[in-house]
């Protein structure tokens, strides 16, 4: 009876840890929640953006960077995956592509402009790295007691057939709040704050 009980204590457990790493982390209502799985071009290491979207009523888009996992068991070079400018500025491309994929981006051109649809991409300006033990998973996600977003604003549109993003601003600091500018080591068993708009 023991036994039956402790395994019916463990499944709801992991029920409940499954539940609250799968809730949706986007700012209100309005937004979609979405993921894309890629590799990281300079580590190999495959990992998958949790991402959130809407079309605002003026016609551009808002985006949120909601998280990051990286599988743990994968055999990659984990030294190699920096969370660096270099990295988010690749998270951003790789979630804008997704999106067009989904709600494509209009063409150049229309609507009078050279690259007329405007998209704003957000994340918490603090994000946090660990190792989910129950998952064996990385996880990259924002430090809940650190206030701030990091914005970049992009210009984009389909020209003949091709992807064109042009960046108009950003990354910029929107809101409060501090944290250190050094990225961890993803391998780190310690949580640590770093600031991810540098």
């Amino acid at each position: 009876m023991k036994r039956y009980l402790l395994l019916i204590s463990s499944i709801l457990l992991f029920a409940c840890i499954s539940e609250s790493f799968s809730q949706t982390c986007c700012p209100n209502g309005l937004y979609t929640q979405e993921t894309i799985t890629t590799v990281h071009p300079v580590s190999g290491c495959t990992f998958t953006v949790t991402y959130c979207y809407y079309d605002a009523p003026g016609g551009d888009r808002k985006l949120f960077i909601c998280s990051i996992s990286v599988d743990a068991t994968q055999s990659c070079n984990f030294s190699l995956f920096t969370l660096d400018s270099d990295f988010w500025d690749f998270v951003d491309q790789t979630v804008l592509s997704d999106l067009h994929s989904k709600d494509p981006f209009v063409p150049c051109g229309e609507g009078g402009g050279q690259s007329n649809m405007i998209v704003e991409s957000s994340r918490a300006k603090c994000q946090k790295v660990y190792h989910d033990i129950i998952l064996d998973t990385y996880i990259v996600e924002a430090c809940d007691a650190e206030p701030g977003l990091c914005v970049s604003v992009y210009t984009i549109c389909v020209d003949n057939g091709v992807f064109v993003i042009n960046p108009v601003s950003g990354p910029t600091y929107i809101g409060g709040g501090d944290c250190p500018t050094t990225p961890p080591n993803i391998n780190s068993n310690t949580p640590t704050c770093f600031n991810t708009c540098q």
